[in-house]
C-alpha cells in the first residue's frame, strides 16, 4: 500500500468514540504515538505546546472533576488521556529553540532573528499587541503585512496542530479518539500541575473502542463545494466529487 492510500485509509476510518474497553496501551505503542505527534509542524519550529499524558485510574478521576457533561464518564472510561496545554509565554521557549537551531547547522542569520519573528508573529502582550496591531491596519494598504492575533489563537493554533497528529497516530495503532472542548480550564491545570502560563484548548481520549467489531458509518460532512474553492473564493474545483 502506497504511503498515499494508506493514509486515505486513516483519514476515511477514523471516528470520534466515546466508549473504551478497559485495556491498557503498551508502553510502547503510547511512545510512537509521541514521536509521531512530536514531527508535527508549527510556525517557526516553536513547538509552543505540551502534552500531559493521563493513564493511573485515580488521576483520571481527579482529571473527570474538571470536565463537563459527557466528557466525564469518558475520562474515565478511556485508558489514555492526552492533554494539550498551548503555551501564551512562547518567548521563553526562545533560548531553547535556537540551541536546537544551531544544533542542526540552521544559518545564523534566521538563528538570530528567531526572537524578533515569534514577537511579531506570535501576538505576546497586551501592550506590544496593541502596537503591532495598529502597525498592521496602518501599513497594510501599502504592503503587506501579517494579521495580527492574539498570543491565545497563535498558540491554540499550534497546539491543534499536535493533537490532530497525534490522533491519526493513534488511529494508525487501531486505538479510537475523542477530542473535547468542553471542561474549565483553571481547575484542569490545577489538576495537573500545568503552569498559569498554559492554557488548554483540547484533551484528547484514547483508547480500543468498546465498539471496535460494530459496524461504524462516517460521520456526515458538508459538500466539497462549499468547502473548497479553485483560484477564487467562490469558485469551484473542476471535476471535484465527494465520495
Amino acid at each position: 500500500m502506497s504511503a498515499a492510500s494508506a493514509f486515505r485509509a486513516l483519514a476515511h476510518q477514523r471516528r470520534s468514540v466515546g466508549r473504551f474497553l478497559p485495556k491498557t496501551v503498551d508502553h510502547a505503542v503510547v511512545h510512537d504515538i509521541l514521536q509521531s505527534t512530536r514531527r508535527a509542524p508549527t510556525s517557526l519550529n516553536m513547538q509552543p505546546y505540551a502534552c500531559i499524558l493521563v493513564q493511573d485510574a485515580a488521576e483520571r478521576e481527579a482529571l473527570s472533576a474538571a470536565m463537563l457533561g459527557g466528557n466525564v464518564n469518558k475520562v474515565l472510561d478511556a485508558p489514555l488521556v492526552a492533554v494539550f496545554a498551548a503555551d501564551l509565554e512562547p518567548s521563553k521557549r526562545v533560548p531553547a529553540v535556537q540551541h536546537m537551531l544551531r544544533e542542526a547547522g540552521a544559518h545564523p542569520s534566521s538563528v538570530q532573528s528567531l526572537d524578533a519573528k515569534l514577537r511579531f508573529f506570535g501576538g505576546e502582550g497586551h501592550l506590544a499587541g496593541g502596537i503591532r496591531a495598529l502597525i498592521s491596519t496602518a501599513v497594510s494598504p501599502l504592503r503587506p503585512v501579517p494579521t495580527y492575533v492574539p498570543v491565545t489563537a497563535w498558540a491554540f493554533k499550534q497546539t491543534m496542530i499536535a493533537a490532530t497528529t497525534f490522533t491519526y497516530a493513534a488511529e494508525s495503532h487501531g486505538l479510537a479518539t475523542q477530542l473535547m472542548e468542553g471542561f474549565d480550564d483553571t481547575r484542569l491545570r490545577h489538576a495537573l500541575d500545568i503552569p498559569d502560563r498554559y492554557s488548554v484548548p483540547v484533551v484528547v481520549a484514547c483508547g480500543y473502542p468498546a465498539d471496535a467489531n460494530a459496524p461504524r458509518d462516517p460521520s456526515p460532512r458538508l459538500p466539497s463545494s462549499e468547502l473548497f474553492f479553485a483560484g477564487k473564493f467562490g469558485q469551484k474545483v473542476p471535476g471535484l466529487e465527494d465520495d
